[in-house]
């Protein structure tokens, strides 16, 4: 599958590219002891990066006193991991909404911003050591969806079709329609953008947890909210939900084993554990993805 994946991916030639100032600015904030008057200048040489650094702090997603002008004091108030995750976010929502789409990218991008924070709520639960990169990794875990609904726009439209109404989820049809599946083309993607294997490992391995190598933990994690937050969708556009399979139960092990607290009794009260926390984070994925898009 991994093959036929490069060869869709070889042929693309209008990829969305992450501009290379944005690269420098997250080389410098994925290093905690970076100057913040360093990185503020990186971000002031772009225009269009520090305007938007700038409009989403004082968006209502962050909840300022008072409005923040400077881009120093942004760094500040968010955190470095919050902006890095702010960056990294706004430029894939972005670059894919400017292209046209076979299927209902809000509810896509709403799917994937739950993950993300369930994916986070589930690491501050059993005390996993980077909060924000699972939230981020969460929200990236489907990319590879992304691409098949830009670059086989025909086909792929047509695929969702075919399992409408059925037990099939998309990973499935996608591996029977096109001989691969959004993982490996995620994988592909991640690997153009010079993605941390962490985060490949995950895109690659979040709906077979038992093939993960570089960190199982954070691939376990993302997971189970990507399961949790399927079985709260019934649209087309969304993979359906299914009982927790092999997969699922790999994952509950690895979070067992390695939890610092002990967990529910069981993966099925695991996940109902979560509602609450679910109802909570509806409330903010619209204004989250308001934020992201907004011109």
């Amino acid at each position: 599958m991994m093959i036929n994946a490069r060869k869709l991916f070889n042929g693309v030639t209008d990829l969305p590219a992450i501009p290379v100032i944005v690269s420098k600015v997250i080389a410098l904030l994925d290093k905690q002891d970076s100057d913040p008057n360093t990185i503020a200048d990186l971000i002031l040489s772009d225009q269009v990066l520090a305007a938007r650094v700038i409009r989403i702090v004082n968006s209502p997603l962050y909840r300022t006193k008072g409005e923040i002008v400077s881009v120093k004091r942004a760094l500040l108030f968010i955190g470095f991991n919050k902006i890095r995750e702010m960056i990294l976010t706004s430029y894939f929502v972005e670059g894919f909404n400017k292209q046209a789409q076979s299927f209902d990218m809000r509810l896509f991008w709403t799917h994937s911003f739950s993950v993300g924070a369930i994916s986070r709520h589930i690491a501050q639960q059993i005390r996993y050591s980077d909060i924000e990169k699972a939230y981020l990794v969460g929200i990236l875990h489907d990319i590879g969806k992304v691409f098949l609904v830009h670059y086989r726009k025909e086909e792929y439209g047509k695929m969702l079709n075919g399992i409408k109404n059925t037990s099939f989820t998309t990973v499935e049809a996608e591996a029977s329609y096109f001989g691969t599946t959004h993982c490996e083309i995620g994988h592909c993607l991640a690997q153009c953008w010079n993605f941390p294997p962490s985060y490949s490992d995950v895109i690659s391995h979040h709906h077979h947890v038992e093939k993960a190598t570089e960190d199982v933990l954070l691939t376990a994690i993302v997971a189970l909210a990507d399961f949790y937050c399927l079985s709260h969708y019934t649209a087309d556009s969304i993979a359906q939900a299914s009982v927790p399979a092999e997969s699922e139960e790999h994952s509950w092990n690895i979070l067992k084993h390695f939890a610092s607290d002990k967990l529910s009794s069981s993966l099925e009260h695991f996940l109902t554990d979560l509602d609450e926390e679910y109802e909570a984070i509806s409330i903010v994925v619209d204004s989250l993805f308001s934020t992201f898009t907004e011109k």
